[in-house]
């Protein structure tokens, strides 16, 4: 990772989902995970595989390509959120007009240390991360002890537990 932690105190853990079903899917993440890593108090400390995933919801639609990046911080989680919003600005995302549906990028701040924070901007732990397959696989990847902060179990045994209708998440296939 490009980041460097000498003298930064970066204090809090976040796990930032990474995702995109536009364009050059696998490279809309990457891009972005280089530009988290560049961003001003972050560093990111581990990536996972990036998967195929099927696309829940609207399901015609391309399939998307997902990932997870695990960051330490100094940054506050309303700042967290409006740097990542301002990278996927950046990368040409706009505002949807149909809930769940395509998007050259979308950045979610999963977790942020073992925060529970709810305001009419940003919810963290994701609201819906328990039952996601493809938010699940890739946190597994990086941290499969962590415990949610709401439902007391370990990202593993959310993943273990997950009924989800056969959504399909596959390893990338031209992830290295």
């Amino acid at each position: 990772m490009g980041g460097s932690y000498e003298g930064l105190h970066y204090v809090h853990t976040a796990y930032i989902g990474v995702g995109s079903n536009i364009g050059d899917k696998a490279g809309n993440c990457r891009k972005a995970i280089r530009a988290i890593d560049s961003c001003e108090g972050c560093v990111v400390e581990a990536e996972s595989p990036l998967y195929e995933t099927e696309p829940v919801h609207l399901e015609s639609q391309d399939w998307f390509v997902n990932g997870v990046v695990r960051i330490r911080t100094d940054l506050e989680p309303e700042t967290l959120f409006a740097r990542l919003k301002a990278i996927e600005h950046a990368m040409g995302s706009r505002p949807r007009e149909v809930r769940f549906g395509p998007r050259i990028l979308d950045l979610d701040i999963v977790f942020y240390d073992d925060s529970i924070l709810r305001t009419k901007l940003l919810q963290i732990p994701h609201p819906r991360l328990h039952q996601r397959r493809f938010v699940l696989r890739p946190l597994c990847n990086l941290a499969p002890e962590l415990v949610h902060p709401v439902l007391g179990h370990t990202i593993q045994s959310l993943l273990s537990n997950l009924e989800d209708g056969g959504k399909r998440v596959t390893l990338y296939r031209c992830d290295s």
